[in-house]
């Protein structure tokens, strides 16, 4: 639809209509209502590449030759990552919750709120996306602080359980192998395996906070910022496309797959 015919306010009905923003000049509503249309249509389907494969190797099958492709695929040690972050974060809502019962000091509520960071983060490692990590890694960092500051105390949800004259030393190697393990995808995997940005629903959930929160949030305040692109046109197939407002750099059509420089 060519939306650069119609009036701003016909362009905020249609976003009225539907159920996106109608804020921004028309720039900004055009490439809401462009978004709008490509996540409602079928998506391309992805082709291997030469990049993409590691290697090919001809074998023979009753006489005809056959092309058998090997694909680096991180994504899977991303995902693997996150299933395990999952798995340490209930197992440490389980223990808080067999503190619950006898703790006088609130670390019961202490470790399951680390507990359920740890959960947090995992579902968004196995979404793909790189704040999973980071997020992960920062809970690390907050949970081996708690360890450290109740390595005396022999049963604790908060610590590893571990009394002796090597208890500091013990404390630091787990939470050092944690952060090597979950930090392993960030160093060893293609950035381009990674989602950026934020799942929509966190975003929703954050938007809900700011609309009954008294002050503006930093979301808020940024949010259009984010989002303000323009239109430019493949210099090969001529397709429109949206890059931030502002960006100098190389490009990929996701059409033709051609990349080149914007200036």
């Amino acid at each position: 639809m060519d939306y650069d015919s119609h009036t701003l306010l016909d362009l905020k009905t249609m976003c009225k209509e539907r159920g996106l923003r109608v804020s921004g000049n028309k720039a900004e509503v055009v490439i809401r209502l462009m978004e709008d249309d490509e996540a409602k249509s079928p998506q391309p389907v992805s082709i291997p590449t030469q990049q993409n494969m590691q290697f090919g190797q001809q074998q023979m099958y009753g006489g005809q030759p056959q092309q058998i492709f090997i694909t680096n695929n991180t994504t899977s040690v991303v995902q693997i990552t996150g299933f395990l972050i999952i798995l340490y974060g209930l197992f440490r809502i389980f223990v808080s919750m067999l503190f619950s019962e006898s703790d006088e000091g609130g670390e019961s509520f202490i470790a399951l709120v680390i507990g359920t960071s740890f959960v947090f983060g995992g579902i968004l490692s196995v979404q793909g996306y790189r704040l999973g990590l980071y997020f992960t890694l920062v809970t690390l960092v907050i949970s081996g602080m708690f360890s450290l500051a109740y390595i005396d105390e022999y049963w604790s949800p908060l610590s590893v359980g571990h009394v002796g004259d090597d208890s500091v030393g013990f404390s630091l190697f787990c939470s050092g192998l944690c952060m090597l393990i979950v930090a392993m995808p960030l160093l060893t995997a293609d950035p381009s395996n990674f989602k950026t940005g934020t799942p929509n629903y966190l975003k929703a959930i954050v938007d809900m906070a700011d609309f009954v929160s008294p002050v503006p949030l930093v979301w808020s305040e940024q949010k259009d910022a984010v989002e303000a692109k323009v239109v430019i046109n493949c210099t090969t197939c001529k397709s429109p496309l949206k890059v931030p407002v502002g960006y100098k750099g190389n490009v990929k059509c996701p059409s033709c797959g051609e990349k080149f420089e914007v200036k």
